[in-house]
C-alpha cells in the first residue's frame, strides 16, 4: 500500500481558515484498513503486517514547504534583491534631474512631470502583476517584469528627448515596482505563519534600503560618468539579476508546485529544472510510482488554473474590505511618513550645511541601516509574540505545517506590539523637525534619522506580515492593494511636503507628520477588537460563493 503525500495547492491559513484542535496532530491514529484486518484473521492472532503498521502511520498534515533551507535561503535573497528595484530606480534619477532639463532642453517643470508618471505607475502595475502571479505563478511573472524594466533602461541610456523619457520612464516604474507585489506572495508559499514575520523582514530590506541608498550611487553616477551612466547601470544590475533568476530561483507558487514537491513544467521551470529532466531522459529512466503521482497532481492543479488577462478589479475589491482598508490606511501614513523624512533631505542639508551632494548622499547611510535593522528585528519579534499568543489559547504551533487561522486571533499576534514602534517611530519624525530648526549639530539629526528609519520599517513589516496573513491564497494581490494606496498618499504628500516647510517651518511641519502617523495606530486599536469578526464574515462569504460555484 503506497502512501500518497497531499500536495495539495491549498495553503496552510486557507481563507485564514479553521483552528485546530490543541492536540496535537501527529498523536492522531489512522483508522485500520479493511486489508489489515483480513490479515489479522488469516493469520489467527491479534498483530497485523509490519507493512500494515506502515500504512497505519499517523495522519499529518502536509508539510507546508519541502523547500530545503538552503534554496530557501536562495529564494529569500533573491526576492529581497527583486524588491530593492522600484526604490532603487524612482530615487537614483534624483540627482540628474537638473542635468536632464538642462541636456534635453526643457524646464525643471516639466522634467519633474517624469518622476509623477513613474510614481503613478509604480501604484498602478503592482495590480496587473499580482493577480497574474496568483494565477500563473511566480517565475512568469518576475520574468516578464524584468524583462520590461531591462529593455526600458536600455531605451533610457540611448534616448535623447524628453517624449522618449517621459514614456521610457513609466515602462521602467511598470516593470520595477511589479516585484514590491510579488515578493511577499514568494514568502507565503514558502513558510507559514509562524515563520513569516522574520522571512518578510528580510523582503522588506530592498524596499527601505532603495530609497536611501539610491541617491548616494545616483549623485557619484551623475558627477564622475555623467546622466546615462545611472540607466547603463540599471541595465547591468538588472541583466545579471535576470539570468540568475532564470537560471537558478525555483517557482514557488502553491497553485502550481504545490508545497514545492511537483514538479513544475513549462515557463514555470528553471534551467536546472530542464538539465536535470533533460539527464533522466537521457539515461533512459522509467517513470516512478512517486513521479507518477507527481506528476497526476501537477496536472490535477493544471486544471484548478485558467490564464486570462490580468484583472486589477481584484485588487480594488481587497481595498473596499473593512480590515484592510484601516491596515492600508495606516501603512501608507507610515509610509508617507518614510518618504517625508528623505525627499526634502538633500535640499535641508544644502540649505542649512551647505553640503555638495557626495556629502548629502553618505548622510543617508544611518536610515538605511537603521531600516534594515528595522525590519528584521521587528520581524523576529512577531514570530516569537505568534508563538506567545498560541501558548496562551493551547495551540501547538506547527513550524513546518503550519496551523489553521480562522479562529486563531491573528489580529491580536501581530499589531499588539506595534504601538511601541509606531509610537516611537512618530516621536522621532517630530524631534527630527525639532533638531533641524534648531541647527544642532548635524550628529543629532544623523542619530534621529537612524532611529526613525529602525521604527518606521518595523512598522511598516509589520502590516504588511499581517496582510498576508488575511490572504494567504491571493497575497501578491493583496500587496498590490497596499502598493496602490500608498504610492497614492505618498505621492501627494511628497509633492506638497516642501510647501508644507516653506509654510510652517520644519519643526512644525514634521510635528504635523508626527501626529498624524501617531493618530494612525487608533486603526490597530479598531482592527484588533472586530477584525476578527469581518474576517469570520469575509469567511463564510466566501464559502456561500464556493457552495454556489459547485
Amino acid at each position: 500500500m503506497t502512501k500518497v503525500a497531499n500536495t495539495n495547492h491549498i495553503q496552510e491559513e486557507e481563507h485564514a481558515g479553521a483552528l485546530p484542535d490543541p492536540v496535537d496532530t501527529e498523536s492522531k491514529q489512522a483508522p485500520s484498513t479493511p486489508q489489515s484486518n483480513e490479515l489479522t484473521l488469516a493469520n489467527g492472532n491479534h498483530e497485523t503486517a509490519d507493512i500494515e503498521n506502515e500504512a497505519e502511520a499517523p495522519a499529518q498534515r502536509p508539510l507546508h514547504s519541502v523547500f530545503s533551507a538552503r534554496k530557501k535561503a536562495l529564494i529569500v535573497f533573491m526576492t529581497s534583491l527583486g524588491s530593492l528595484f522600484s526604490p532603487l530606480s524612482s530615487f537614483i534619477y534624483l540627482p540628474a534631474l537638473n542635468t536632464l532639463a538642462r541636456d534635453l532642453h526643457v524646464s525643471n517643470a516639466s522634467i519633474n512631470l517624469t518622476v509623477t508618471s513613474y510614481m503613478i505607475f509604480q501604484g498602478l502595475a503592482p495590480m496587473f502583476f499580482g493577480d497574474l502571479s496568483d494565477m500563473a505563478g511566480r517565475r512568469p511573472a518576475y520574468i516578464i517584469a524584468f524583462l520590461i524594466y531591462f529593455c526600458a533602461n536600455l531605451g533610457l541610456a540611448l534616448q535623447s528627448n524628453y517624449a522618449a523619457l517621459f514614456v521610457l520612464r513609466a515602462l521602467q516604474s511598470t516593470g520595477s515596482s511589479g516585484t514590491i507585489a510579488l515578493g511577499n506572495g514568494v514568502i507565503a508559499d514558502i513558510v507559514t505563519s509562524a515563520e513569516r514575520g522574520v522571512y518578510i523582514g528580510w523582503v522588506q530590506i530592498g524596499t527601505q534600503l532603495g530609497p536611501a541608498l539610491a541617491p548616494t550611487v545616483g549623485g557619484i553616477l551623475a558627477q564622475f560618468l555623467g546622466w546615462r551612466a545611472i540607466f547603463w547601470f540599471l541595465v547591468i544590475f538588472s541583466g545579471i539579476y535576470l539570468t540568475v533568476y532564470f537560471i537558478f530561483v525555483p517557482e514557488t507558487g502553491r497553485n502550481v508546485v504545490g508545497d514545492g514537491s511537483i514538479p513544475p513544467k513549462g515557463w514555470n521551470k528553471n534551467v536546472v529544472n530542464m538539465l536535470q529532466d533533460q539527464k533522466l531522459r537521457s539515461q533512459g529512466h522509467a517513470e516512478t510510482d512517486s513521479c507518477k503521482e507527481r506528476r497526476i497532481e501537477r496536472e490535477k492543479l493544471a486544471t484548478t488554473r485558467q490564464l486570462r488577462f490580468p484583472n486589477p478589479l481584484k485588487t480594488l475589491r481587497i481595498v473596499v474590505e473593512k480590515d484592510v482598508a484601516l491596515l492600508l490606511f495606516s501603512t501608507s501614513l507610515m509610509v508617507t511618513a518614510f518618504y517625508c523624512l528623505i525627499v526634502p533631505f538633500p535640499s535641508i542639508l544644502n540649505e542649512r550645511y551647505g553640503y555638495n551632494d557626495l556629502q548629502i548622499g553618505l548622510c543617508y547611510i544611518p536610515f538605511s541601516v537603521g531600516s534594515a535593522a528595522g525590519g528584521v528585528c521587528c520581524g523576529r519579534i512577531l514570530d516569537y509574540n505568534y508563538k506567545r499568543v498560541a501558548r496562551q489559547i493551547g495551540v501547538s504551533v506547527d513550524r513546518k505545517r503550519g496551523n489553521d487561522l480562522r479562529h486563531f486571533p491573528i489580529e491580536r499576534a501581530r499589531l499588539e506590539i506595534g504601538w511601541y514602534p509606531m509610537f516611537l517611530g512618530s516621536s522621532c519624525i517630530v524631534a527630527w523637525g525639532w533638531a533641524l530648526q534648531a541647527r544642532v549639530s548635524l550628529a543629532a539629526p544623523l542619530v534621529v534619522l537612524f532611529c526613525a528609519g529602525f521604527f518606521l520599517s518595523g512598522c511598516i513589516s509589520l502590516l504588511s506580515t499581517l496582510l498576508v496573513d488575511l490572504y494567504p491564497q491571493h497575497p501578491a494581490t493583496a500587496m498590490a492593494a497596499s502598493n496602490l494606496t500608498r504610492c497614492s498618499i505618498g505621492a501627494v504628500a511628497t509633492a506638497v511636503v516642501q510647501y508644507m516647510i516653506d509654510a510652517m517651518g520644519l519643526g512644525w511641519c514634521y510635528t504635523f507628520f508626527g501626529l498624524l502617523a501617531m493618530a494612525s495606530s487608533s486603526c490597530l486599536w479598531v482592527v484588533v477588537k472586530w477584525g476578527p469578526g469581518w474576517r469570520e464574515a469575509r469567511f463564510v462569504r466566501e464559502e456561500k460563493k464556493a457552495e454556489r460555484r459547485g
